[in-house]
């Protein structure tokens, strides 16, 4: 028998497509911009109660931060291919699931929840420029954590983007659509 050789032109396309969702959809924001630097896990995790605010709304870095609460997240408006939509203070925009209802969370399987980290917070969360305060809130989840609402829904960043990349609204995925987030809490169109 022969061995079966795959090389690096058969796997990028396979990697691409288990990575990325909504290619054809992807929309690019201008590059991401932070309200300040982004802070280190060390300094996000030693974070006193009379720190700066915005400091206090970063996350660490990369991947493994998608999923850490910042101190109090702080989300802000920023300008889009698909308008003004919401991003947290990493740059990192966020993403409402059609199947959820006002304040609860229906990602709930350890797959959803992998694909889609919920926005998390130990506090309340703030409104930086061009966000409703007012529409800002938290629902505990079935772990005790918090996670961030906007206008009642709950909030998801995508494990496959980076700060300022929109590559996954409109999607149908994990039972559901899923959509980035206007300054109204309404999916963008």
């Amino acid at each position: 028998m022969t061995p079966v050789r795959l090389t690096a032109l058969a796997i990028v396309p396979l990697v691409l497509a288990v990575a990325g969702c909504g290619r054809e959809n992807e929309a690019e924001v201008p590059a991401a911009t932070t309200e300040t630097s982004v802070a280190t896990a060390t300094e996000t995790s030693s974070a006193s109660a009379d720190a700066n605010p915005v400091a206090l709304a970063q996350r660490p870095r990369g991947a493994a931060g998608l999923r850490a609460p910042a101190e109090s997240a702080r989300i802000v408006a920023k300008p889009s291919d698909l308008g003004r939509v919401l991003f947290d203070a990493n740059g990192q925009v966020v993403y409402v699931f059609e199947n959820d209802r006002k304040s609860r969370s229906n990602c709930t399987s350890a797959d959803c929840v992998k694909a889609w980290p919920p926005v998390l917070t130990r506090e309340p969360p703030s409104a930086g420029a061009g966000v409703n305060e007012g529409l800002l809130g938290t629902i505990r989840r079935s772990d005790g954590k918090l996670q961030v609402t906007y206008n009642g829904r709950p909030l998801y960043f995508y494990e496959h983007e980076g700060p300022g990349e929109i590559k996954c609204h409109n999607v149908d995925l994990h039972g559901g659509r899923w959509w980035v987030v206007t300054t109204r809490g309404e999916p963008a169109s």
